[in-house]
């Protein structure tokens, strides 16, 4: 079984045919990973079978293999898409040199096409048999007076795939999903767990991640292991990392996630030491110079975290992350006195380049909209963090720079009540989480002496 990069969706419609093709590439170049060079294998989606009261309700057999297909294509999205952007987050390192090359083609039966058809052309095309995948969704027993359904996909004869759920619609949503990511996880076990862990899912991670930690390759192993510890809580995340270190001391990811973690442990000279070690292992990407200046920054050396921020952004790999950081470190108060315009102004620069290098970036789209207020060009720092909440609806840092902006545009009532509503809602965030200033703009829109 080849693991899988992309899973590209290409949709031909005519009267009487729709068929949906899936070419999944190789997950990792040669020379990164394997050794060897995949050879293509081809695999046929064919029909899934419905119970008439499903069909009743518009889960025919067509929609859902399209249903399938399009949520394997949302997991490759989000797996691919690494949302940070740019190269910042060791996923790229993860995921960098890939092949283009493809090692593995699903064709499905998407209306009139037959299977047998589909069969014969992957015959012509790729001179072998290909692997037959199919399924069904059946009404299992009633449980505490609720029916239920159980869904299955198969491989050839093999079952790769089992889940039950009740009847309800969204219930039944929910279930296509989990097919999907069962038949996704089972060509591309790593992408998979990486895009459940960014959905939140991290049962459904841990789930994919779990058979590979106890019995993959090694190299299965230490990237298993590296995901693993970003779903552990912080008392295991050090125990998976070291395993990772143990199985090739020169795993990229697993070095950088150390650095970090001696960070949240205040080990700072250990935290600069990985640092320095993922500088020699990988000169040309920011992120170990990104890491040490964390580390640095924490330790209270400001000036030395600038100099490495700055030598990451000199690179030519884009990396948001260093932008902001170094943004966020010219608008930080120096001897107890607020930052000059023209320390303001440097920060907006930066947090407009991480934007530039990746314009999903939330926090950089906040952070400038918090230097705009304090330089008094409202307008547009309600434009910037009106765009930060839309990508982090739930952070409530953004809210509150909302709150700020909206006083300084003169609405005072209504920025009352987005504070109010704010430190009700999370009443020890000024003190816990709050950025720098936060007492004193959160007194001043209340209104407190």
């Amino acid at each position: 079984m080849a693991l899988a990069d992309q899973l590209n969706i290409v949709q031909n419609v005519s009267k009487t045919v729709t068929s949906l093709i899936i070419s999944i590439s190789a997950v990792f170049g040669t020379g990164f990973v394997f050794k060897s060079v995949f050879h293509p294998t081809s695999v046929v989606l064919d029909r899934i079978e419905i119970p008439a009261s499903l069909e009743a309700q518009g889960f025919k057999s067509e929609v859902v293999v399209q249903r399938l297909l399009d949520e394997i294509n949302t997991y490759k999205t989000i797996a691919n898409n690494n949302p940070k952007g740019g190269v910042d987050g060791p996923e790229n390192a993860l995921f960098s040199g890939m092949s283009k090359g493809s090692d593995a083609k699903i064709e499905a039966s998407v209306g009139g096409i037959s299977l047998q058809s589909i069969e014969q052309a992957v015959r012509f095309v790729f001179q072998k048999d290909p692997q037959v995948i199919s399924g069904d969704i059946t009404n299992a027993s009633t449980a505490n007076g609720f029916a239920s359904v159980e869904g299955r996909i198969r491989l050839s004869q093999q079952v790769i795939s089992k889940r039950k759920n009740s009847t309800e619609k969204n219930e039944i949503d929910d279930l296509i999903k989990l097919l999907a990511f069962d038949l996704y996880a089972h060509f591309e076990p790593l992408r998979a767990a990486l895009a459940a862990q960014r959905l939140g899912k991290p049962e459904l991670a841990l789930e994919v991640l779990r058979p590979l930690v106890i019995s993959g390759t090694p190299t299965e192993r230490k990237f298993a292991l590296w995901l693993r510890s970003t779903l552990a809580p912080v008392a295991e995340r050090e125990q998976y990392l070291l395993e990772a270190l143990s199985i090739d001391p020169e795993f990229y990811p697993a070095v950088i996630g150390m650095s970090e973690f001696a960070v949240n442990q205040k080990r700072y000279g250990e935290a600069i030491e990985y640092a320095d070690r993922a500088i020699l292992l990988n000169p040309s990407s920011p992120l170990g110079f990104n890491a040490k200046g964390i580390a640095l920054r924490s330790s209270g050396d400001r000036a030395a975290a600038v100099k490495q921020f700055e030598l990451a952004c000199a690179l030519p790999i884009q990396s948001p992350g260093c932008h902001n950081l170094l943004g966020i470190e010219y608008m930080r108060p120096v001897d107890r006195q607020p930052p000059t315009k023209e320390a303001l102004r440097k920060a907006y620069a930066e947090f407009t380049a991480a934007i530039k290098a990746n314009p999903r970036a939330a926090w950089a789209h906040s952070n400038a909209a918090y230097v705009s207020t304090e330089l008094n060009d409202l307008k547009e720092a309600k434009i910037l963090i009106l765009r930060a909440i839309e990508l982090e609806p739930t952070e409530p840092t953004h809210q509150f720079r909302y709150a700020w902006t909206t006083y300084r545009l003169g609405d005072h009532a209504k920025a009352k009540e987005m504070m109010t509503s704010l430190l009700e809602a999370h009443p020890n965030w000024l003190e816990t989480r709050g950025p720098q200033g936060a007492r004193r703009i959160s007194d001043t829109v209340l209104n407190k002496p």
